[in-house]
């Protein structure tokens, strides 16, 4: 414009829209840092007893319920399974040539093909259902091994290897996912020395029934008993996980 004359409308719109749009610009740079920090301040949620030392992870119920559950349940595992030849051929296995025990020996690492059912029913049920399931599986074989009766077992080795595969999955993966990897191993050190201890409690147990008339009566009536205290356990579980859902590994 000449010298003097106001500027022309259009050029004093072009020189607003430049000016707005430096001010934009500015406004993005300045804020663009805070929301990147507040992104990257944000932390990701995790279980509970993530990150914990080691001492304070020992003093927790979850501790005590990895410690209780698998002891009880492997004592009772190695028990089936040290004394089931005894059984099956008080049942009249050797009229078979033996025939139970090596279907009992060789139905062990069928379980393999269930993995797929143990993954979906700890991301759709969570531990609490989980852990139950393997109490009641553990029930069912110990009834089965109660009756004496010979073709009826078949029913008890079946359930009983999905009992150790379901024990053994929900156990590791509770491990895992309530401690975390910084730990988990030397806590399931710990729980597998505790455990041993308890399997030295095998022999004088069935020392304590042999000679007697119905000894597997008496002996595997006692393990029933041992899966009392475990369901105990696994409500009380239920109870802590409904509190802090984020202890579940189940989806939601």
């Amino acid at each position: 414009a000449p010298l003097g004359e106001a500027p022309a409308p259009e050029v004093m719109g072009a020189r607003e829209a430049v000016a707005e749009g430096a001010q934009r610009a500015a406004d993005v740079k300045t804020s663009g840092p805070e929301i990147a920090v507040e992104e990257v301040a944000t932390p990701r949620q995790r279980p509970p007893l993530h990150g914990l030392p080691l001492r304070r992870q020992l003093m927790t119920f979850e501790f005590a319920f990895s410690i209780l559950f698998l002891c009880t349940q492997l004592f009772r595992s190695n028990v089936y399974l040290g004394t089931n030849k005894e059984l099956l051929r008080d049942l009249g296995d050797a009229s078979t040539g033996y025939a139970y025990t090596q279907i009992f020996a060789a139905s062990l690492p069928a379980s393999a093909i269930i993995f797929p059912v143990i993954n979906m029913c700890l991301e759709r049920r969570g531990f609490a259902d989980t852990f139950m399931l393997t109490v009641g599986l553990g029930v069912v074989w110990n009834a089965v091994a109660l009756v004496r009766n010979l073709p009826f077992q078949l029913l008890g080795f079946a359930v009983f290897t999905n009992f150790r595969a379901f024990l053994y999955c929900a156990h590791f993966v509770f491990l895992t996912h309530t401690f975390g990897s910084r730990t988990s191993g030397r806590i399931q050190g710990t729980i597998s020395l505790l455990a041993a201890c308890v399997n030295f409690l095998i022999w004088p147990c069935t020392m304590v029934v042999d000679g007697l008339e119905n000894r597997f009566t008496y002996l595997y009536g006692f393990l029933m008993l041992v899966s009392i205290p475990p369901g105990v356990m696994v409500l009380l579980l239920r109870r802590r996980l409904s509190k802090t859902p984020l202890a579940d590994c189940r989806r939601v």
